[in-house]
């Protein structure tokens, strides 16, 4: 402000005067002038304040000056007054020694006084100073982020405006996006399509199953039917086949018309291809059964080396070429209605979890054959009613080497030998037709270089019916468990064939079942422990497949990635709408160890639940005395001897571990 500014600029001056003016009042009209000598205080603290520490050190130093003159000329005044010479005067001075002393101390704390607050004033202004330097910076700083802040509102406006802009072209890209994959997905399987879109499709040789199927008696059914009606049924079956052929990680290349190509370990390498080819065809047939479809259903199925990748030119699809692929034609064109066909490959995949029947060679069904298969009619007609005739038994064998049933011929010629071990001409008979036994039950198959041994695949074994592994007893007793279970093989297999395990769900759930009786749980925990081992290892489908085939030792990352297959189970397990929580806890506890080296909580004892702990055992030794990829199966007495040193390192429960002994002894 103006007066402010004023009194600041001539404050000097202003004390000055103030100072003489009331000084010159005291003096003249106050009678008790050393009672105002505080007084003094206010200009000196006025000119600390507003001067510094010298100026007000000076007022100081004046007010003391006056002061003391005053007193001086006081006295000398007094002093002539009274009659007495300036020689007096001295002595008058002298004897008021105590006043100049209180004077001098006085006037010591007034100087003092000025500079200390001279001091403090000055620093007190230095900070005044300073902040209100500091203030002024802020102020600019302020309206420097001001005019930023203003600058980036302008930006982020523009800037929302192009994220609209670019969050439109993104949908657009999405829709675009989604129609691209929507079609394609309609046009080839949705694997190829997501590895195309990725990059990540090669064209390569590779191991695969060729899948062909094929409607018998289709083209007659077209002719005595609408268009709309041959249509919705021939999609009706392409939608069930769909299906079942997706569920075991098949690649469906194209339809045939009335028939469709799919592969089995291409795109995606799944090692047990093979199997998932076999189990899905069987799925395939029972499931067409059940649909009552009018036809009859055959499959052909190869497996082999084959060249695999996108063909085409503009119009490209994902399929599979060379002989592998020309043979599985070609079985499925051989094949019986209603059957599955498989080569030799494929026979030996399969094999140990397959039940298979050799297909023999054509003989008796050429036309050139019939007058000899009349024949064996007759001749064997003439057996039944002479059944030690040694000759008659050689014609028969004779004949039936003509038309190439070399098993048939071996078998009579075997019952001749018997009665006339002497003949040679029937140990000559018998000689040639074993040199010949393994090029008669070869095929000769159209197209191919090479006769093929053909397989007919009539179902997966029933484990139980293994007794080996499950001795008489235990089945007489508890074979009839298979019926109560709940959970269809549709649900579990396309997992187990994942790693060649089909037919472990069953042995388990019985086991389990078996145990619980024989330990004394109740109907109602027998029936939760049967369908929890049904269950308990389906969370295997979100494993990676090759780390479930793995031969070799597993890292610590893929052994935490195996035994996550467990919570896996217990939320598929929710998702079936199986919420008990005595299944759940024993499908979420079925790997834990009594020692606490089991999996995945590392429980210890009785924190395991008892219908855990009986399905851990009967999960270990199932998995013991079956084949898997990696080892072939154990024997029974060293899988049970193996639960028994389990019971001395404090892993499993020794009263189920005993109750197993007993059943499987």
């Amino acid at each position: 402000m103006a007066w402010q500014d004023y009194l600041r600029r001539h404050s000097e001056f202003i004390i000055v005067v103030g100072s003489l003016l009331v000084i010159t009042a005291v003096f003249r009209w106050i009678p008790f002038k050393i009672a105002f000598l505080s007084f003094f205080y206010l200009p000196v603290l006025a000119a600390g304040y507003l001067m510094g520490t010298r100026r007000a050190m000076m007022s100081g130093l004046m007010c003391i000056l006056l002061v003391i003159t005053y007193y001086l000329w006081d006295w000398t005044r007094a002093s002539l007054a009274g009659g007495h010479g300036w020689e007096s005067v001295m002595g008058d001075i002298v004897a008021h020694w105590d006043v100049l002393l209180n004077i001098a101390m006085w006037g010591g704390f007034l100087i003092l006084t000025g500079g200390a607050f001279g001091h403090f004033q000055e620093k007190l202004s230095t900070s005044w100073d300073r902040t209100k330097e500091l203030n002024q910076k802020l102020e600019r700083q302020a309206q420097d982020l001001l005019q930023a802040n203003e600058a980036l509102q302008a930006t982020a406006t523009q800037l929302e405006k192009q994220a609209e802009t670019l969050q439109q072209k993104n949908l657009q890209i999405e829709e675009l996006k989604e129609k691209v994959e929507q079609t394609l997905y309609s046009a080839m399987d949705s694997t190829v399509a997501r590895l195309l879109i990725q990059g990540r499709l090669r064209e390569q040789k590779s191991n695969i199953s060729v899948l062909f199927c094929d409607l018998k008696g289709f083209s007659s059914y077209t002719h005595t039917r609408n268009p709309e009606v041959v249509l919705e049924d021939l999609n009706r079956f392409y939608h069930v086949m769909e299906r079942l052929i997706e569920g075991y990680c098949g690649h469906i290349d194209k339809y045939l018309g009335d028939g469709i190509m799919c592969e089995f370990g291409a795109p995606v390498d799944y090692e047990q291809h093979s199997l998932q080819a076999v189990v899905a065809a069987l799925v395939m047939q029972k499931k067409f059964v059940e649909e009552k479809f009018p036809w009859k259903l055959r499959i052909g199925i190869a497996s082999g080396e084959s060249i695999v990748g996108m063909l085409g030119s503009r119009r490209r699809s994902y399929s599979a070429i060379g002989e592998v692929v020309n043979l599985a034609k070609r079985l499925e064109e051989l094949c019986d209605p209603g059957f599955v066909f498989i080569d030799e490959a494929t026979s030996q995949c399969v094999q140990t979890i397959v039940e298979l029947e050799h297909v023999r060679g054509q003989g008796g069904r050429r036309i050139e054959d019939k007058p000899f298969v009349d024949e064996i009619s007759e001749k064997q007609q003439r057996l039944k009613r002479d059944p030690e005739n040694a000759d008659l038994m050689f014609e028969i064998g004779k004949l039936y080497f003509k038309i190439r049933e070399a098993n048939r011929a071996l078998n009579y010629f075997r019952l001749a030998m018997e009665l006339k071990p002497s003949d040679d001409a029937i140990k000559v008979a018998y000689a040639e037709a074993s040199i010949k036994r393994e090029d008669y039950e070869k095929i000769t198959i159209r197209g191919i270089d090479q006769k093929q041994r053909v397989y007919k695949a009539l179902g997966t074994i029933n484990p139980l019916s293994d007794r080996g592994r499950f001795p008489e007893g235990f089945y007489t007793q508890y074979g009839h468990v298979e019926g109560m279970i709940e959970v269809p093989d549709e649900v579990t297999l396309p997992t187990e064939v994942l790693d060649g395990t089909v037919g472990h769900s069953l042995a388990v759930a019985v086991v389990s079942y078996a145990l619980a009786d024989q330990v004394g749980l109740s109907d109602e925990q027998k029936k939760a422990i049967l369908l929890a081992g049904r269950i308990q290892d389906i969370g295997k489908s979100a494993v990676w497949h090759h780390l479930l085939n793995r031969r070799g030792g597993l890292s610590d990352q893929e052994r935490k990635e195996l035994e996550r297959h467990v919570d896996e189970s217990v939320l598929i397990a929710k998702r079936m709408g199986f919420s008990q929580p005595a299944v759940l806890e024993v499908i979420a506890n079925h790997h834990e160890l009594l020692n606490g080296e089991g999996y995945p909580r590392h429980a210890k004892g009785d924190a395991i639940p008892l219908g855990a702990r009986i399905a851990c055992i009967a999960d270990v030794y199932c998995a013991l005395t079956e084949p898997r990829p990696y080892r072939n199966s154990w024997d029974t007495h060293v899988a049970l001897n193996e639960l028994q040193k389990g019971v001395a390192a404090s892993k499993y429960d020794s009263k189920v571990v005993e109750a197993l002994l007993t059943l499987m002894s």
